[in-house]
């Protein structure tokens, strides 16, 4: 028997897995996908940026909140809700 059961190996399933682990229980996780396809999107996410204003562990240089907005506003070609976005 397992305290924890985790269906799906995509990147929030992994997340949770990884935290209920962290927390001490014993975890077990199920994932149907062909090999190629473990993970989900978690591949992806090498490519995803959080605002930071000071370098990190293991982030290697700042990445303002300004420059966030500019990068959302110039990939969405301004089509965007501000403030929404600037709760994220």
């Amino acid at each position: 028997m397992v305290d924890v059961l985790v269906i799906g190996g995509g990147n929030a399933a992994l997340c949770a897995a990884l935290t209920a682990r962290e927390a001490g229980a014993s975890v077990l996780l199920l994932e149907a996908a062909p090999r190629e396809w473990r993970g989900g999107n978690s591949q992806h996410t090498r490519n995803l940026r959080c605002m930071h204003d000071a370098p990190q562990d293991v982030l290697v240089e700042s990445y303002p909140e300004e420059e966030f907005w500019q990068d959302l506003w110039r990939v969405t070609d301004g089509n965007t809700n501000e403030a929404l976005a600037r709760l994220v």
